[in-house]
């Protein structure tokens, strides 16, 4: 069987985030398969950094931990809230210090990418208090999901498996029977 990680993010401990990570590893420790789960609040906090201290950043010890997950999962799931049209930012910053150059990715002689994370697969899964809807017209959906396909899943070479933005979640309870539904189902795709 294989390893999923999955990596959530929100500051409240009774949301729907928490909700769907407990559904989706549920589903998957029924099929055998080991789970882990990083709460990013609930973690030590990765340093932030700024833009000059950047190329010659050391790896922390525990950006090294969660680099050390990273290569032991076989599927990857990240859960967060939509925030701003966009990933919490504690979501980003943990990107940004764990799926670093020399890890996840490289730049080959030709100054082109070379991804070092095959292998693996990703699944994005975002609530959001806005109708989904809202997000399909104004392009924010589809700009997410191509910034998460092209630019951090793919750069790393990691197959793309899809992004989930589910809207309303805070307008009608009815919703979140469906969601909770909708992430089973993707927890028991093949």
């Amino acid at each position: 069987m294989s390893t999923v990680l999955i990596i959530t993010a929100h500051p409240s401990s009774h949301n729907l985030t928490r909700g769907i990570t407990e559904i989706y590893k549920e589903e998957k420790e029924k099929q055998g398969h080991t789970v882990r789960v990083i709460d990013l609040y609930e973690e030590v906090q990765l340093p932030y950094y700024s833009f000059e201290e950047f190329p010659n950043i050391p790896v922390s010890e525990d950006a090294k931990h969660y680099q050390s997950m990273v290569s032991d999962a076989d599927e990857i799931v990240f859960v967060y809230p939509f925030w701003w049209g966009s990933m919490p930012g504690i979501l980003k910053n943990w990107i940004d210090s764990v799926l670093t150059m020399g890890f996840a990715a490289k730049y080959g002689k030709n100054g082109r990418p070379i991804g070092l994370l095959e292998g693996r697969s990703v699944t994005v899964i975002s609530t959001s208090g806005a109708p989904t809807v809202l997000y399909r017209f104004n392009g924010i959906r589809r700009a997410n999901k191509k910034i998460w396909q092209k630019t951090i899943v793919e750069f790393c070479a990691m197959k793309f498996e899809g992004f989930h933005l589910f809207g309303g979640m805070d307008t009608r309870a009815k919703n979140v029977p469906k969601l909770f539904a909708s992430v089973k189902k993707l927890a028991n795709r093949t």
